[in-house]
């Protein structure tokens, strides 16, 4: 599980960083729905090492759309994006093979000659709501936390028309999250899967090897 920071700790730093004494109610909210803006700004920007789970899933057949290999992309899924497919778990299984696979209508659809009946799903976790009323997530990756509380606290300047500090807390923001990139880029490169492959067909496989 990658590290946490709890959403308090966070409000604090802001209140901190904001030079504000108190929050009000208003503040809270402010805050609140602030951080998780930006941290579904910063879900989509890079393919998280943090983030992302494998997931297993019966394949079966659909009607709407037609397709004989198919895994329906619901709650159940609980996958925001979908990165890879593999016919075993390729993090313990040498001979996990990995799938082609295409997106159609809520649907994860296999090619029709594929014979599995399950597959394993590597995908980004869907992102939940921060916070610390009833049912929110009240962790907070930590790998996150400067650029959230960075991106929110421009966020309130320039609410309270401070459009200069404003703008210089966004470059700061920015900063924090690219570095945070650069850091998962290097993790996915360090630890690259590579593959023997079959010569390239539209819909085909890959067989998985570890280098």
């Amino acid at each position: 599980m990658a590290r946490t920071v709890t959403f308090d700790s966070l409000e604090k730093r802001f209140k901190m960083v904001a030079g504000l004494p108190t929050l009000t109610q208003v503040d809270e909210f402010f805050f609140k729905e602030s951080l998780n803006s930006r941290a579904q700004t910063a879900w989509h920007r890079c393919k998280w090492p943090d983030l992302l789970k494998l997931v297993e899933k019966t394949v079966a057949a659909t009607t709407n759309p037609t397709a004989d290999k198919a895994v329906q992309i619901d709650n159940d899924l609980d996958v925001m994006e979908i990165h890879q497919v593999y016919t075993k778990n390729p993090y313990t299984d040498r001979s996990a093979i990995l799938l082609d696979f295409k997106l159609l209508d809520g649907f994860l659809i296999l090619p029709a000659n594929s014979s599995v009946s399950s597959v394993f799903i590597v995908g980004t976790a869907v992102r939940p709501t921060y916070g610390k009323d009833a049912g929110d997530e009240t962790n907070v990756p930590e790998f996150l936390s400067n650029y959230l509380t960075a991106g929110s606290l421009s966020d309130f300047l320039r609410g309270d028309g401070q459009t200069e500090a404003a703008f210089q807390e966004e470059n700061r923001a920015e900063e924090y999250l690219t570095l945070e990139i650069d850091r998962a880029e290097r993790l996915q490169s360090q630890n690259k899967i590579t593959f023997n492959t079959y010569p390239s067909y539209s819909f085909g496989v890959n067989i998985l090897t570890t280098s």
